[in-house]
């Protein structure tokens, strides 16, 4: 029996932003979330995007309003989408093959449940590994 999304824990390293909160808000948030992520979602728990670290520090190196300019503005959107059921091995390989800039989870109706950050990748390798060794 091989292991899905689901048996990983998507709820930590990320907080979630509207597409239309300020930078400022965002800055804000992502002091809270160290070495984490904002994952930004629309009015209806989709997800538009991703702002980390790097793309708040350009904004504002670019000389943003962080008080006016809204997140959708300034995030990242090279993201994978991948589903609870989901595979573990397929998804590690899939994101090997692709390298996006961010791993998100959505449920059956599209909506975000979780951010699969660095760490759930190890996990995920380490629990493939374990069935392979089981030889599972």
């Amino acid at each position: 029996m091989g292991k899905t999304v689901r048996d990983l824990t998507l709820d930590d390293e990320h907080m979630t932003i509207g597409s239309d909160d300020t930078v400022q808000e965002a800055a804000k948030r992502l002091l809270t979330v160290p070495g984490g992520i904002l994952v930004v979602l629309n009015d209806e728990n989709r997800v538009q995007g991703v702002l980390g670290q790097r793309q708040l520090v350009k904004a504002l190196a670019d000389g943003v309003d962080a008080t006016a300019d809204r997140c959708h503005e300034h995030m990242e959107m090279d993201l994978m989408t991948v589903r609870l059921d989901d595979d573990l091995k397929t998804v590690l390989a899939d994101v090997q093959e692709r390298s996006p800039q961010a791993v998100v989870a959505v449920d059956d109706n599209d909506e975000f449940v979780g951010y699969f950050s660095p760490g759930d990748y190890q996990e995920a390798v380490q629990l493939v590994k374990n069935l392979k060794d089981l030889k599972l």
